[in-house]
């Protein structure tokens, strides 16, 4: 069986379940979509990054989840104004698991915010707030408060590229986000936008890296097809 890491987030702030007790986490639909596709998670806590070889020694494969906006230090930027939390000790730490799982050729997988962490460890640059920053801007991103599994806009897929096995142009997705890839981190190719040119999916065959804008991990609540995401990852 396939052990593939995932790397946790972590509660920054009191809140009245765990007061200042704090947790490491990741959410139960990211678990669910790797054992559904017969592989094994691990989750691997917020660390020191120079653990990254050690983490990635011990799986298979990386998948990073979604969570707080990355850090504009990353791709040589003040914060803009309209810039969210940011969690600097996570974004350190993943930069260095997508570093060492290319170097030791181990496939990576990134959802949301997964996607944006890649793209600026590759040297890529991120627009911090899509709503003040792109000025053709016509879809909306953030669907909140639309229900996690909703499907609300659709994808145009820019080449032949694993989305296919899966996907079309008349596939729609859901959409929880504010930040956005603004240029490809070095190799990486374009696979699908929104219908206003927002990056939706990227890939890099030969280094074994795919990501995603949108949640499949939420469309499973609902949608049972939304596993042939990570089916075809796992299979790869």
């Amino acid at each position: 069986m396939k052990k593939i890491g995932i790397p946790s987030n972590n509660l920054l702030h009191p809140n009245s379940h765990f007061g200042t007790n704090y947790v490491d986490y990741i959410q139960k639909n990211y678990i669910d979509g790797i054992t559904n596709a017969h592989a094994l998670p691990i989750v691997l806590p917020i660390g020191d990054p120079k653990l990254a070889k050690n983490y990635i020694d011990s799986v298979d494969a990386l998948v990073l989840a979604g969570g707080q906006d990355v850090s504009p230090f990353y791709f040589g930027e003040d914060p803009q104004i309209n810039l969210h939390e940011t969690d600097t000790d996570r974004d350190a730490f993943e930069v260095a698991l997508v570093l060492e799982a290319i170097k030791q050729e181990k496939p990576i997988l990134g959802i949301c915010r997964g996607l944006q962490i890649i793209n600026v460890a590759l040297g890529g640059t991120l627009f911090q707030d899509l709503n003040s920053q792109y000025q053709d801007l016509k879809v909306r991103h953030n669907q909140y408060p639309t229900k996690w599994y909703t499907p609300t806009h659709r994808l145009i897929l820019k080449r032949v590229s694993w989305l296919q096995s899966f996907l079309d142009d008349q596939s729609l997705v859901n959409s929880f986000h504010h930040q956005a890839v603004k240029k490809l981190g070095d190799g990486l190719q374009l696979d699908a936008v929104s219908t206003d040119n927002v990056v939706e999916a990227f890939s890099d065959e030969a280094r074994h890296i795919y990501a995603v804008q949108w949640h499949p991990e939420m469309l499973l609540m609902k949608y049972p097809e939304a596993q042939k995401l990570f089916d075809a990852f796992v299979q790869k």
